[in-house]
């Protein structure tokens, strides 16, 4: 195991921007910039011994500063939308960002993916980064110090430790931290995953009106295109007659995860590389998005990324939560800690 640094350029404020890169006795890496706390590149080995990058991603800071696909970026203080770019928390309204529309997404104009953070080696095989969010950043009440911790180990499994304070001593915080990698196990070059096989394990999904805003009503699965619990192609139904596919182009939901506590998510699927990626976590809820709206643009080996070219597995609480006290709640009072935990594992099949 081993953790290397290599310079990867400057912002367009003239922040000099670090690439850390964890490598394990396999040879497989996971690469992660200190911009965003963003993870720019995967490289496991198939079965067929070729190098496989899984993640969309670009190869200078300047394009993940212009582009707003959020790639392999970590995304806070709350991910996913928020309605009306408000919510209401001990009788006071606090306005944040519209940044989508009239809505709020991935945590304002300036998220966490859009910040430089400070990174740590901790060990051969850890990465930490880490920063402080202030009272009132992007509209959000309470100062939140926040560290993900990246873990890539001998057994392919690439582990993100999520871990915050609420560091007020009156004002209760919300937070909702995940992370936007776009996988593609066939190579990030290889064009559309709508081939890639998703075994989930989820047996309700929030509804979401025309802004993609949860209505508050959980949706059963059962005989609709977003019954993954036995395993389908992303293609298999995403074009089919169903009002929320068309609403979003796609699958851009949030599934309800069945069970508690860590426990297994999902399971994607390469037919091309046999490559299997395993997700886990102890977050109540994942989103889905199939790459709807992924930017024209060009990627790290040059070639250029299309819509659907990505899956983003994004574990969270579920959208707009503050506006349905039904959902799980991501309030954080003073002085509590935040902890949430995502794995990632990585199989190449015989």
């Amino acid at each position: 195991m081993s953790v290397t640094r290599r310079k990867f350029g400057k912002t367009k404020d003239g922040e000099p921007v670090t690439l850390y890169t964890i490598t394990n006795k396999m040879g497989n890496s996971v690469s992660i910039m200190d911009y965003g706390a963003t993870v720019q590149s995967i490289n496991i080995v198939d079965a067929e011994g070729e190098v496989i990058d899984c993640c969309l991603g670009y190869s200078t800071v300047a394009e993940y500063e212009e582009h707003t696909d959020f790639m392999g970026a970590c995304i806070g203080r709350v991910g996913n939308r928020i309605g009306g770019s408000s919510f209401s928390l001990n009788g006071q309204t606090y306005t944040l960002a519209a940044n989508e529309g009239e809505n709020h997404l991935h945590g304002g104009l300036k998220g966490f993916d859009k910040q430089m953070f400070k990174a740590r080696i901790d060990s051969d095989d850890t990465v930490t980064f880490g920063r402080i969010s202030p009272d009132g950043e992007e509209g959000y009440p309470g100062e939140f110090m926040f560290i993900v911790s990246y873990t890539f180990d001998d057994c392919d499994n690439f582990v993100m430790n999520y871990t915050g304070w609420n560091n007020s001593e009156t004002l209760d915080t919300i937070a909702s931290i995940t992370n936007h990698t776009y996988f593609n196990l066939s190579g990030e070059d290889a064009g559309s995953v709508l081939d890639h096989t998703l075994e989930l394990y989820a047996s309700s999904f929030t509804e979401v009106d025309e802004h993609l805003i949860p209505t508050g009503k959980l949706l059963d699965v059962e005989n609709t295109p977003f019954d993954f619990r036995k395993g389908k192609t992303l293609g298999q139904d995403i074009n089919a007659d169903h009002p929320q596919l068309k609403l979003a182009g796609g699958y851009d939901h949030n599934f309800c995860i069945d069970g508690d506590g860590m426990r297994p998510c999902c399971t994607l699927m390469s037919p091309k590389t046999r490559l299997k990626m395993y997700v886990s976590t102890d977050m109540p809820g994942v989103q889905i998005y199939t790459g709807n709206f992924i930017s024209e643009s060009e990627g790290k080996a040059g070639t250029d990324y299309h819509h659907h070219d990505g899956i983003a597995i994004e574990t969270q609480f579920y959208p707009d939560a503050l506006n349905h006290p039904e959902f799980p709640s991501p309030v954080l009072k003073p002085r509590k800690e935040y902890r949430y935990t995502t794995v990632y594992q990585f199989s190449a099949d015989e």
